[in-house]
Order: C-alpha cells, then sequence, then structure tokens
C-alpha cells in the first residue's frame, strides 16, 4: 500500500517536469530550423518536418508535404536573398503526442538590388511526437497588427 502511494506521488511530481522537458524540446526546434534555414541546408530543414506537414502563410496558397514545404522556403535564397527569421515563443502546450507553439515572428529579406522586406506576425506550429523527439506537422504564420516589422535584428 505505501509503496503504491509512493510510486503514485512520485508519477505526480514527476508529470510537471516531464511537461517542462517537452515543452523545452519543442522551444528548441525553433532554434534547429533557423539554423538550418540560415545554412540553407536542406536536407536538415526537411528532417523537421513529416512527410504530410502543411505550410499555411500570409497570402500564399497552402504547400502540402515537406518537400513542398522545402521548395516554397527555397525561393527567396535560390534567387541570391539574404532572409533573417527571429521567432519568440509566447505558448506552448502538450496534448498527448501533439504539441502547440504559439511564436511571434520577424523576417527580413532582401533579394540583391531590391529594398529589404520586413514582415511580423504570429506563428501556430503543431509538432507531432516522433519516437523520441518533435516533428513539424503544421506551421500557420499570419501577419498581426501588434507584433510590429522591424529591421533591428
Amino acid at each position: 500500500m505505501i509503496r503504491t502511494l509512493l510510486l503514485l506521488l512520485s508519477l505526480a511530481l514527476a508529470q510537471p517536469a516531464l511537461a517542462r522537458d517537452q515543452k523545452a524540446e519543442i522551444a528548441a526546434q525553433g532554434d534547429l530550423w533557423n539554423a538550418a534555414y540560415s545554412a540553407g541546408d536542406w536536407a536538415a530543414l526537411r528532417k523537421l518536418y513529416t512527410d504530410d506537414a502543411w505550410l499555411m502563410t500570409d497570402k500564399a496558397p497552402v504547400a502540402r508535404g515537406a518537400d513542398a514545404i522545402i521548395v516554397y522556403l527555397r525561393r527567396f535564397k535560390d534567387q541570391g536573398a539574404t532572409v533573417a527569421f527571429r521567432f519568440e515563443p509566447e505558448d506552448i502546450a502538450i496534448e498527448g503526442k501533439l504539441g502547440v507553439l504559439v511564436a511571434k515572428y520577424w523576417m527580413t529579406a532582401q533579394l540583391p538590388g531590391k529594398p529589404a522586406i520586413h514582415t511580423a506576425g504570429r506563428s501556430m506550429l503543431i509538432y507531432k511526437r516522433k519516437g523520441k523527439g518533435w516533428l513539424l506537422w503544421r506551421d500557420m504564420d499570419n501577419t498581426a497588427p501588434d507584433v510590429k516589422p522591424t529591421p533591428a535584428f
């Protein structure tokens, strides 16, 4: 009886730590994504997505499938653009094998000989637990009036 109570108590105490660890894992995915994108490492970036992932960006048709997402994401870099992203997680929730991250984002893109484009908004990223890691399954970005574009980063 006492062993059972101690086991239940230890499980109850372990849950918040496990949730914190999983949230940290999901938050770290943004850094991995940014590093792979910045380096133009398309193979590494591809590995961060599920095969059936969707990318839904502001004012663009949905890109369905990880390979289509990579084609979409390469479009500026393949034209010689410099692109910089910054993400700032605002909320992370875990429900079973799904993790949801809401983040502010800022992006600056500049094609050679063109003025820089600055945009900002929010992303809602839904991750699926695969094995011991998290893969990006759904990514929706939109501009938001309370997140201001800035050339500062």
